[in-house]
């Protein structure tokens, strides 16, 4: 007797941008892997969800919504739903974004503009490799703080990187 097919993985969508929720949903509808059974346009809708619901394997988490911070919601996501999976999705790339989802139990930092195969890839690792309930962020011991405190200050992300994938998302939305 053959074996059963994997189940689909479940992913629910966060992105305050219609056109753009609704492109993706059906792109991975195409894909047997996985099935997007719900889409949201904020933070507050999806959690308002979480609250009376069970939640999906993985959601993919826009960065910057309008009037939301999608880092602000990764905490009560994993409170909410602690085996769901958090995969972050952003137009542009920021470091500091990035550690910050990290931390706070992203299992991943993706920009928008990846092939649909990149996404998938990251979802199967994050069901993998799940990312720690919440992680605590580390307090610096004192002598690092003075070591900081005497080295030269980070230079910011190129911002030539940062327009580039800007003009790149702006492309594909408009195309």
């Amino acid at each position: 007797m053959p074996d059963a097919p994997p189940s689909p993985v479940i992913i629910w969508l966060v992105d305050d941008d219609r056109c753009l929720r609704d492109t993706l949903k059906d792109i991975l509808e195409k894909c047997s892997s996985v099935r997007c059974t719900a889409a949201f346009h904020s933070p507050n809708a999806v959690l308002s969800v979480l609250a009376s619901k069970a939640g999906p394997d993985v959601i993919l988490l826009d960065l910057q919504m309008c009037g939301a911070s999608g880092l602000d919601a990764i905490r009560p996501i994993k409170a909410l739903a602690r085996t769901t999976q958090v995969v972050m999705l952003t137009s542009c790339f920021d470091d500091e974004a990035k550690r910050r989802a990290l931390t706070n139990g992203a299992s991943d930092f993706l920009l928008k503009r990846y092939p649909v195969e990149r996404i998938l890839v990251s979802i199967q690792q994050a069901l993998k490799h799940p990312a720690p309930h919440l992680k605590r962020s580390r307090r610096p011991s004192p002598a690092a703080e003075r070591t900081s405190e005497t080295r030269a200050p980070r230079r910011p992300p190129k911002r030539r990187v940062w327009l580039e994938n800007c003009l790149d998302t702006f492309r594909l939305r408009r195309n």
